[in-house]
């Protein structure tokens, strides 16, 4: 037989659980009253720890910076003190990816004794402000670990309450048919499950709220941590220039070397306006995206198209042999090999440097904000430079080096982000014509015919085109040597109509042990404006250089001679409204095999690319890839 449970009993199995609710109420520890410091504070503070006076570098700035396609060549000035005692001056905070093979140093009075560059990384696991902020962590953690533990506390209070609650109406109901039932006791065991319950939710919400306030510090605390961490594998780099004067007097020491993490590409815009129809205004332009970790302020820029790791060597023959095989140089110049090691360095650490640097000056908000771009940036930066070496490359084997300096004072922040810099502008001679080839394209293209007059070469790139200050869009040109002609694509003729097509009449196709296809193709130019228009209209016949291949029976009107590639140009003048037609007929036999071929050949290609991927090539065409399409005619 079950005795009843009175209240003193319920009392005794909550006296444990309840002062544990009281306790929760103010979690152990509650927040901190001491706050983190902000992301990258305590990487600064080990960072930028006092030095010693001795130790301290000479104040400089970036004053010249030439850029090739894939490095920067630095120089930085700095006005010292010089002794008739050698003095060693340092350069310090530089990033740790300079090359070291290409450090120099100048003076503009007494001498150089000697250069030296050291590396140091800007934190050590061992440092105190590493050693505080990793103690500073393990005590938020356990704090943070303590009302973790607090809330499961609270949790497992919660069922036990839950489960006597259960057992006491059980009870109640076994009470109600056995015995009489105490009305006190049971009041005071739902008064005290009810309150404890209550308190119990109370502590709840009170160690949620310290969790909620001591998670973002937590969160902080473990990025400093991570930062300092990064900064026990992240260098700087400093070089020691000892220079003896030869009195007491002060002196500009310059020092000099190359960085990665910088490129450049040429640009061009043409400007042409109404009132001067027969001049435009030529501008070039550099491109240049850098991450060198240092930004050029208003520093002399100039641009180079020689590649900076290459020797120069005067021409020179040697003996011509037959066979014997080639000897292969195995010696690999200190300069090459200092700058693959910088690239590396770079590459483990650009990001982080230059992450670091923006801390300095912003919130943590703009710094992730900056990551972002910077990642965007840099990929940018590697495509620009994959195809800016490929193209100076294309330029030295045709023994052509260009250099060329900034016009106008600029700020290069080391972030990736492109800036233009002009590198000159001239007002040259253009001579507008109309171009059409059906064939090619049924718009016909006003091109200026222009006389490279300016002081300089111009580069292959982009060129943007403008007309009375409206945009038209861009095209590009291949490298023009001072004097040289070229011409540009600058818009539409939008005054003249084209039609091409292939007159079926006149055209056959017959079968045989060897095909022979008659062509015969109509193009006409239509002059849609009200005044006279010149144009020149190209058309083309084949060129066989196959034997198996034969052209013949060649017919062109009005009259005109092909030339040794088989164009024919007929340069006309439209009246008003007027509208012309050309044509060009020609026989051609060819084996039937030749189809097969191209057909096969045609079914090797790899698929069209994704619109996502960059456009390939335009692959020239030739008259056998076009038989297939001929044929179908018929």
């Amino acid at each position: 037989m079950q005795r009843p449970l009175d209240s003193t009993l319920f009392a005794a199995l909550f006296t444990l659980v309840a002062g544990c609710a009281t306790r929760a109420t103010v979690p152990p520890g509650g927040r901190p009253d001491e706050q983190p410091p902000p992301v990258f504070a305590l990487a600064a503070s080990v960072a930028d720890a006092p030095e010693d006076p001795a130790d301290r570098g000479v104040t400089s700035r970036i004053t010249r910076v030439t850029v090739y396609s894939d490095r920067a060549l630095v120089s930085r000035d700095a006005t010292v003190a010089l002794t008739p005692e050698p003095t060693v001056f340092r350069f310090k905070k530089l990033p740790g990816w300079v090359d070291e093979g290409s450090v120099r140093a100048s003076t503009s009075a007494g001498k150089i004794v000697d250069v030296s560059v050291e590396r140091r990384f800007l934190a050590r696991s061992t440092d105190e402000g590493f050693r505080k902020a990793e103690q500073k962590h393990k005590e938020l953690l356990k704090q943070l670990q303590a009302v973790d533990d607090e809330l499961a506390i609270l949790d497992a209070q919660q069922k036990h309450v839950e489960s006597i609650k259960v057992f006491s109406l059980e009870k109640l109901g076994d009470d109600g048919v056995k015995r009489e039932i105490k009305v006190d006791s049971y009041g005071e065991v739902i008064d005290f499950v009810s309150g404890t319950l209550r308190k119990t939710a109370a502590a709840r919400r009170d160690a949620q709220t310290a969790r909620e306030l001591l998670a973002p510090d937590v969160e902080a605390s473990a990025r400093n941590l991570e930062e300092l961490s990064r900064l026990t594998k992240l260098e700087e780099t400093m070089v020691l220039v000892t220079v003896q004067g030869d009195a007491a007097r002060g002196a500009t020491l310059t020092l000099t070397y190359a960085t990665p993490g910088a490129t450049w590409e040429p640009m061009h815009e043409v400007r042409a306006g109404a009132g001067d129809p027969e001049s435009v205004e030529l501008t070039s332009f550099a491109v240049v995206t850098q991450t060198t970790g240092e930004d050029w302020s208003h520093a002399e820029l100039s641009f180079s198209t020689q590649s900076s790791s290459d020797s120069e060597r005067i021409p020179a023959l040697e003996m011509l042999a037959l066979g014997k095989s080639p000897e292969v140089s195995r010696s690999v110049t200190r300069q090459v090999t200092s700058f693959t090691a910088a690239q590396q360095k770079f590459e483990e650490q650009n990001l982080h440097w230059n992450r670091m640097n923006q801390a300095t000056a912003k919130r943590l908000s703009e710094v992730e904000q900056f990551e972002r771009s910077y990642s965007t940036n840099l990929a940018l930066l590697e495509r620009v430079q994959s195809k800016t070496v490929e193209i100076f490359a294309g330029l030295q084997t045709r023994g052509t080096t260009a250099h060329f300096v900034a016009r106008d004072p600029v700020i290069a922040r080391s972030d990736g982000r492109s800036i233009r810099v002009r590198i000159g502008s001239s007002r040259i001679k253009a001579r507008r014509h109309i171009i059409a080839a059906p064939e090619e394209s049924l718009n016909a293209a006003v091109t200026l015919e222009m006389t490279n007059k300016t002081d300089q070469a111009l580069l292959p790139g982009g060129v943007a085109r403008y007309q009375d200050g409206a945009f038209l869009g861009m095209t590009d040109i291949d490298f023009v040597a001072k004097d040289e002609d070229f011409s540009v694509f600058f818009s539409v003729a939008d005054q003249v109509k084209l039609a091409r097509e292939l007159d079926k009449h006149q055209s056959s196709l017959q079968r045989n042990a060897r095909n022979r296809m008659q062509l015969s193709f109509v193009s006409k130019a239509k002059n849609l404006s009200e005044r006279p228009v010149t144009i020149v209209l190209a058309e083309r016949i084949p060129v066989a250089e196959n034997s198996d291949v034969r052209v013949s029976n060649v017919r062109i009107g009005p009259n005109e001679k092909p030339d040794g590639k088989g164009i024919v140009r007929w340069t006309i003048t439209l009246a008003a409204r007027e509208e012309r037609q050309f044509r060009v007929s020609y026989q051609v036999d060819y084996p039937p095999s030749l189809v097969l071929d191209v057909k096969r050949k045609q079914a090797q290609e790899p698929a069209s690319p994704s619109p996502a991927s960059p456009s390939p090539a335009k692959r020239k065409i030739d008259f056998e890839d076009r038989l297939v399409d001929l044929e179908a005619a018929f």
